[in-house]
């Protein structure tokens, strides 16, 4: 499996085994989803090519979305996948670690749905591979 996917997986699962609903896509309309919810979006790679290996860093964004009223639950959440993904952990054959200094956080009120104001919690994290 390649690094972009174990970490994907790595994220994915922390926010099951912490009881979140949690998908790979922004739920659609059908799908009733219930806030709050984390999102597994867009994971980058970032390698860096040595004489023996391939490192280098991957970049994964987590969002989590709340209702009007949740503004305090998304922020807990957030904060509660970052301090699992602190833990440094070997993913297959690749060992990874959450670079702290570059960790992003931040919620918006989002008003894009008419009539609806939500909380949109959006987490950049990188990992160090090696």
């Amino acid at each position: 499996m390649t690094p972009d996917q174990l970490i994907f997986d790595y994220i994915y699962q922390i926010s099951l085994n912490s009881g979140y609903t949690t998908y790979d896509h922004l739920p659609l309309e059908n799908e009733n989803a219930p806030y709050p919810f984390v999102l597994i979006g867009s994971v980058q790679t970032l390698p860096v090519v040595t004489k023996n290996a391939v490192q280098g860093q991957i970049v994964a964004n987590v969002d989590v979305w709340g209702d009007g009223e949740s503004r305090f639950e998304v922020s807990q959440m957030m904060n509660d996948i970052f301090i699992q993904c602190m833990q440094p952990v070997r993913l297959g054959d690749t060992f990874v670690r959450l670079r702290i200094d570059q960790y992003e956080n931040q919620i918006i009120q989002d008003t894009s749905v008419p009539n609806t104001v939500l909380n949109h919690g959006m987490m950049t994290l990188v990992f160090n591979l090696s």
